[in-house]
This record gives structure tokens, C-alpha cells and sequence, in this order.
């Protein structure tokens, strides 16, 4: 595949997907109201790193699973609003 075909389908796409639902969060009082584009980023990135070390390395793969997790709880507890904090 050729490299800016990978960008569009694997990481452009993504990044707008998932800053669209984000925009929805800030929009709606769910998550704080930072940068939709950065969250995005910051939400996929490792999503995209972990794909790659399993098609590399599918023995990875449940340490993978964990990590992603790991990261999407920390996320989440980073940019949710609480009670009250709107």
C-alpha cells in the first residue's frame, strides 16, 4: 500500500471520525472543552501503534488489548467532566 493511501485510510480518517464524536462530547458538557483535532490525535495514536505491533507480532496481541485499555480508562478519566465541573 502506498504510503499516503495508509495515511488517508488508516490515520486521516480516524483522526476525523473520532474528532467529530468528540466535538459531539464537548458540545453536549460530556468532556472538556479542549481542541477536538488534539483529542483525536491523542486518542488515536496508540490505537494505530498497537494495530501495528499485532500485525507484526499477533502473539502481542492480549498485552496489546490490556494496554489499550489501559489507555482509553486514562482518557477518559483525563478529559470527562465530573459532577458539578460544568
Amino acid at each position: 500500500m502506498q504510503p499516503a493511501l495508509f495515511s488517508e485510510r488508516y490515520v486521516d480518517r480516524m483522526i476525523s471520525y473520532h474528532a467529530g464524536i468528540f466535538r459531539s462530547l464537548i458540545a453536549g458538557g460530556e468532556i472538556r472543552d479542549e481542541d477536538p483535532d488534539t483529542l483525536a490525535w491523542m486518542y488515536v495514536s496508540p490505537v494505530i501503534t498497537l494495530l501495528s505491533v499485532c500485525d507484526r507480532q499477533p502473539e502481542r496481541e492480549a498485552k496489546s488489548l490490556e494496554k489499550l485499555d489501559a489507555h482509553v480508562k486514562l482518557f477518559f478519566r483525563t478529559f470527562n467532566i465530573e459532577r458539578g465541573e460544568k
